[in-house]
């Protein structure tokens, strides 16, 4: 089956950056929890926070934008909130690198498991998730499904060294890496064969301008949404799931699981990429500080010939 393909053709000195680069992630992997998150993540978060102030421009206008409710207190509050869990983050993702299934499995626990492998036994499945939480556990579902091996799909990297490298820090046991445009020819190539494969997606990305781009309202602004995930599920019957997590304490999350679809009742055109949607803004608004408000999400603007849903 292939996997992990990387488009890259590295030379000798990029795969010596690399591998410096590897091994910096694993020793800081192997540090004690203590070291890790109650001294590196203070330092990272008051380097972002309070002296390069990473991208608080962008971050404030996303959430003034997304929450004119709130007022200048209260966005500020997620703002700091928000630092902290990035600089967790960065850590979240060093942690993860070359480690065992059972550390990982404490990381981020599901449960849920039984439930959803009984659910979806015997079944190929769609997973689509968000930039919310750790996302770089995601890949841990498929150490508690060993029915389903997890197609992980990824948007690969301009800079050849950081794509190689964070292949390495995002492979787990019972899960293969899938470049974003090679995904539905790497699932028709490999559906039927031995294991049914569960099909996971970040969703919430920027996407590329097509001229029926999908737009829709969310966090109280238009966004325009790809629909692959939706695609994928109707065309080959497949039931779709949203993937979320609840942040239990540094570096530890919860893994939920809430069907959109269950595969076999017919749908509208684009009903399916609504539902993540909701459930996506819904959890936000739950705990905003878990999304990745520094991203320029809603670059983009629609032209008056372009249909909002």
């Amino acid at each position: 089956m292939a996997a992990d393909n990387n488009h890259h053709t590295l030379n000798f000195a990029q795969k010596c950056c690399v591998e410096v680069l590897w091994w910096l992630c694993r020793i800081v992997a192997v540090m004690p929890r203590f070291v890790r998150y109650y001294i590196f993540e203070e330092l990272i978060y008051f380097i972002m926070h309070h002296l390069i102030r990473y991208r608080r421009g962008v971050v404030m206008t996303n959430l003034r934008n997304s929450f004119p409710e709130k007022n200048s207190r209260e966005l500020k509050r997620i703002a700091r909130r928000y630092d902290r869990f990035l600089a967790e983050q960065v850590i979240n993702t060093l942690s993860v690198t070359g480690i065992g299934r059972k550390r990982q499995m404490r990381y981020m626990t599901f449960p849920g498991a039984a439930d959803y492998a009984a659910a979806t036994a015997g079944r190929d499945v769609v997973l689509v998730s968000g930039h919310y939480g750790c996302w770089e556990y995601f890949t841990a579902v498929a150490l508690y499904d060993d029915g389903h091996r997890l197609m992980s799909i990824y948007h690969p990297l301009e800079s050849s060294i950081f794509d190689e490298l964070f292949l390495r820090i995002r492979r787990c046991d019972n899960s293969m890496l899938v470049p974003r445009d090679e995904a539905i020819r790497c699932y028709i190539r490999n559906r039927g064969e031995g294991r049914n494969l569960a099909i996971g997606l970040i969703a919430d990305q920027n996407p590329f301008r097509r001229k029926d781009a999908y737009w829709l309202t969310f966090l109280n602004q238009e966004a325009i949404f790809a629909d692959g995930a939706e695609q994928l599920a109707v065309k080959f019957g497949m039931p779709m799931y949203f993937a979320y997590m609840k942040r239990l304490a540094r570096g530890r999350y919860e893994m939920y699981m809430e069907q959109l679809h269950d595969g076999r009742q017919p749908v509208g055109d684009h009903e399916l990429t609504v539902r993540y949607v909701r459930a996506l803004e819904r959890v936000i608004r739950e705990c905003p500080e878990l999304w990745l408000w520094s991203h320029r999400r809603w670059k983009q603007i629609r032209t008056p010939g372009e249909c909002l849903h």
